[in-house]
């Protein structure tokens, strides 16, 4: 045998060879996505950062629970102001403002049902490093921000501990190697209860010297941090990281909704800064709870997840400040500008504009067409004027003549059917692989909807398994797999025309289109070199040949041949002479016809368009799947189970329909076939999963509610409704034999909120004043919150509130909205600019004082008619209680009904905070 017989043999297109490309292919895109996806170790040398002093900062902040309105968020600050104000004493070009000045008002909600209103305090800690170039000293700087308050229920250990200490790090870094311009850190409080922080920050002079901004936030609990978004294309060219993780899909899901989570970044771009938001966004279930904890993620993975967020805020950071020709501030303008990018493998990064996305997607619609049809058309001449030579269509003709009228009405009806059946089994295919996807997203959104949670990657295999079904369809011609395959079909009819979304994940598309485009034309050219086995199934299906140039038949013997199914081998039979004519030859010759489909002679066409067609939209696949991690948490207000159910099928489809459109099903690789086969009632076995394990909890909001008319203590709790009132809620003392009312949850899609009324036992308490705490419940309460109302003129009132031990207290109005307000000692500045009250006017003012129990002033001006009573309530909130206070931040605030869930919950379940206030307690009122 010689050596292109072997080669033959090895690559030839047949069950084995495909079976390992493409399980190659695959495996090697996988495995290299979880290799690179995993957490960098930290580094023996840590290019000029102290990574040791910054892991001993995170155990300082994030020791315990430090919402803005606890006296251990104070405890937090002061830390935080004593580090920086002790960098700053060895360097002149350093200097801290600890602002206890500024402060601002805005409106907020201004889309929702429930607009309101923000008055805030400032008690950020503010860090200006001088620029060296005097240029850039007084403007054209860089800001760095990060928030050190975490909210009520959990220590914040990457909300946003990690990236604050990362700042620390980095005041000391420019404080040692002085940048070309001036950077200033904006440490800021009150983030988690509105992006407070930021918001009164552009009040501060400071502000007036930056452009560009560094944003560093906690949106999920640890893993490895992802560059979120970027206002525009110019700040990217500052993320050149060793490692770079980012995809423009993050940004669109922001910019869509479906991430329901807000940081600074979009306080800072409204303002007009151009900047990036670098944010943790693996464990998602473990947000806000007291997971997000330096024990919550082992001591490794904690260490390993600070690095990574200090590694990459260093290098961008580096760029930014030092960028003196303005590269990541020179932006282009216009429409499309918009950028798209992705990295691949955490290796390399891509990025491009909008615009040149849409100018790819009409040169594939418009160019490819015809580059395709003109191929066809050659391709075709080939072929006739090979057939002409051949004498092919004397010896059809001669057999039409010799048949009969019936017969050849009945050969031609099937002809139609077949071609029919040719150029539609695919999409017939395709609509059942679909079906099997719709009807799997039904069952787990209605049997098991928070399996998706806790099961991922088996929901994601299951709908790979239900995507492979479409593979069964036979493909007639590789030209015609190109022009039938729902890649191609897929991005002309996502681009009919430029896009107006503006959704930059699209490149997953364009690339897809393009590699088909590509594939096509090689099958094309494959045709026209007259590769074998390339021939269509009615030439192939004459026995034929031609003896001196005159036709002769021969008759298959089925019995010497068949077709092994089982291993994809086709075997066939010898041909046999007919019976003697006097045309028949002296020497009589047997003949083995070309086996359909198999390629023989000019070998690794069909590896070529494997590896054009197949690699590229997988990897960009796995990457789309890769950055969609958080769909593995039970965090259900913010993320839809069904939605995530139908990414994993849409991506199972899109990655695993590229392989049908270059290979032949008989020659399929043997694991296509035996899923396509065999594992479609596999798909629905994990349907009875363990919906929610301990390491990917349910997460239950609490809140509670005193009234102070009536002494009544109302306790809330939100979570998902196959378990809230049957597996959660009987667990408490609290609830046993009391009335439960449960109704959908006004604020959080799909869940649902039950109350009940507490008894004496649980009465919270705000702490601080010791004649209360301790006694009995209802001696004080109404020393809670002191407040008065008083009619100032027709339509307008003046309203005193002042709570006990508190920061924050809340105006809500029923009825008759606000349409202007102003604080006592604001300075009459009025809303932040850029902020308008409603037409309709506001339901609700927020109030955040820097101070301890100060009485805010507030004068309204109602909406609607000045004969009509204005009602509504004035109350205060707390965030303090027992647990959350050890070692630190304790002046006796109790939540009783709090720590019974702490103690009675399941442990496949976890709870959070509902909103600011864990509790508050107001009075209702009518003026």
């Amino acid at each position: 045998m010689g050596f292109l017989s072997v080669l033959s043999a090895v690559l030839a297109f047949r069950t084995v060879p495909t079976t390992i490309f493409i399980t190659v292919i695959y495996a090697t895109v996988f495995s290299t996505l979880l290799i690179t996806d995993r957490l960098p170790s930290v580094p023996k040398h840590t290019q000029g950062l102290d990574f040791q002093q910054a892991y001993r900062d995170l155990h300082e902040v994030a020791a315990r629970p430090h919402p803005f309105n606890s006296h251990a968020n104070v405890l937090v600050r002061s830390y935080i102001l004593n580090r920086v104000k002790d960098i700053a004493s060895s360097y002149d070009h350093v200097s801290v403002d600890f602002d206890l000045s500024s402060n601002a008002s805005w409106a907020s909600g201004l889309l929702s049902t429930n607009p309101y209103a923000v008055y805030y305090e400032s008690d950020n800690v503010l860090v200006k490093v001088e620029g060296s170039d005097e240029e850039y000293q007084e403007s054209g700087g860089l800001l760095l921000s990060a928030h050190w308050d975490s909210v009520s229920t959990a220590p914040g250990a990457t909300d946003d501990g990690m990236g604050v200490v990362t700042l620390l790090s980095m005041v000391k870094y420019f404080a040692e190697n002085r940048p070309s311009r001036t950077v200033v850190f904006n440490i800021n409080n009150g983030e988690e209860d509105g992006l407070n922080g930021a918001h009164v920050f552009m009040e501060h002079p400071w502000v007036n010297n930056t452009d560009t901004f560094l944003n560093l936030e906690g949106a999920a609990a640890g893993g490895r941090p992802l560059l979120f978004r970027t206002t525009s294309r110019a700040p990217l060219a500052s993320w050149s990281t060793s490692r770079p993780h980012a995809n423009v899909i993050t940004a669109d899901a922001f910019s869509r909704g479906v991430i329901r989570s807000g940081t600074d970044y979009s306080v800072y771009e409204q303002a007009g800064l151009k900047g990036l938001d670098f944010a943790f966004y693996r464990g998602r279930s473990r947000y806000h709870t007291k997971y997000d904890s330096i024990p919550g993620m082992s001591s490794d993975k904690s260490k390993n997840a600070l690095w990574a967020m200090m590694e990459g805020t260093l290098s961008s950071s580096l760029v930014l400040a030092n960028d003196i020709k303005g590269k990541t501030r020179t932006e282009s303008v216009g429409q499309g500008s918009e950028p798209v990018y992705f990295d691949l493998f955490g290796a390399v990064m891509i990025v491009f504009t909008f615009q040149t996305l849409q100018i790819v997607n009409i040169i594939l619609l418009t160019v490819g067409p015809v580059i395709l049809l003109m191929l066809v058309y050659f391709e075709h001449i080939i072929r006739v004027t090979s057939r002409i030579r051949s004498g092919y269509y004397r010896t059809a003709n001669g057999d039409t003549h010799r048949e009969s009228f019936v017969a050849r009405a009945s050969a031609k009806i099937t002809h139609i059917f077949k071609g029919f059946w040719v150029w539609s089994k695919f999409w017939i295919a395709l609509l059942l692989g679909v079906g099997f996807q719709t009807l799997l997203v039904v069952g787990y959104a209605k049997l098991n909807p928070f399996v998706i949670h806790t099961h991922p990657w088996l929901v994601f295999a299951s709908t790979v398994i239900a995507g492979l079904s479409h593979n069964s369809s036979r493909s007639h011609l590789p030209t015609d797999e190109a022009w039938r395959c729902p890649c191609s079909r897929t991005a002309k009819a996502v681009y009919p025309s430029p896009s107006p979304s503006r959704l930059g994940e699209q490149y997953f598309i364009t690339a897809w289109n393009a590699v088909v485009l590509l594939g096509a034309i090689l099958a094309c050219v494959e045709g026209m070199a007259g590769a074998r086995g390339y021939e269509d199934e009615e030439e192939i299906g004459r026995q034929r040949r031609q003896v001196r140039g005159v036709h002769y038949d021969a008759v298959d013997t089925a019995e010497n041949g068949h077709n092994d199914s089982e291993n994809g081998d086709q075997r066939v039979g010898v041909i046999e002479e007919t019976e003697p004519t006097e045309i028949t030859p002296l020497i009589a010759q047997n003949g083995q016809p070309t086996p359909s489909g198999e390629e023989q002679g000019a070998i690794g066409w069909w590896i070529a368009q494997l590896l054009v067609v197949v690699p590229l939209p997988v990897i960009l696949g796995v990457s789309y799947r890769g950055h969609f991690a958080p769909c593995d948490e039970s965090d259900a207000h913010r993320w839809s189970q069904s939605f995530w159910c139908l990414c994993s099928g849409l991506y199972a489809i899109v990655t695993h329909c590229v392989p049908p459109c270059t290979i032949q099903y008989e020659h399929a690789s043997l694991a296509e076939r035996y899923y396509s086969h065999h594992l479609h009632p596999v798909d629905t076995l994990h349907l009875p999963c363990i919906p929610i394990l301990a390491r990917n909890t349910a997460q239950d909001y609490f809140a509670q509610s005193v009234d102070l008319d009536t002494s009544r203590v109302v306790t809330a709790l939100t979570g998902p409704r196959q378990f809230l009132s049957t597996a959660i809620i009987p667990r408490f003392p609290s609830a046993f034999d009391q009335p439960i009312n449960c109704t959908n949850a006004p604020d959080k899609l799909g869940l649902q909120t039950c109350k009940w009324e507490v008894g004496d036992a649980f009465v919270p308490s705000p702490g601080r004043n010791k004649r209360h705490y301790g006694q009995g419940p209802t001696s004080s309460l109404e020393k809670w919150v002191t407040t008065s109302i008083k009619r100032t003129g027709p339509n307008s009132a003046r309203i005193k509130v002042q709570g006990l031990n508190t920061r924050s207290c809340t105006l809500e109005f029923a009825g008759k909205r606000v349409k202007r307000f102003s604080l006592s000692g604001d300075g009459g500045k009025g809303l932040q600019g850029g902020s308008e009250v409603p037409e309709d006017g506001l339901e609700q003012i927020r109030l955040w004082s820097r101070d301890w129990e100060k009485e805010f002033e507030v004068d309204v001006d109602f909406a609607g008619s000045e004969d009509e009573k204005a009602t509504g309530r004035v109350s205060c909130g707390w965030a303090e209680y027992e647990s959350a206070t050890v070692g630190g931040g304790r002046t006796g605030g109790k939540i009783p009904s709090l720590e019974e869930v702490l103690l009675f919950l399941p442990e496949w379940a976890v709870v959070t905070k509902s909103s600011a206030a864990l509790f508050d307690a107001g009075w209702e009122f009518e003026v």
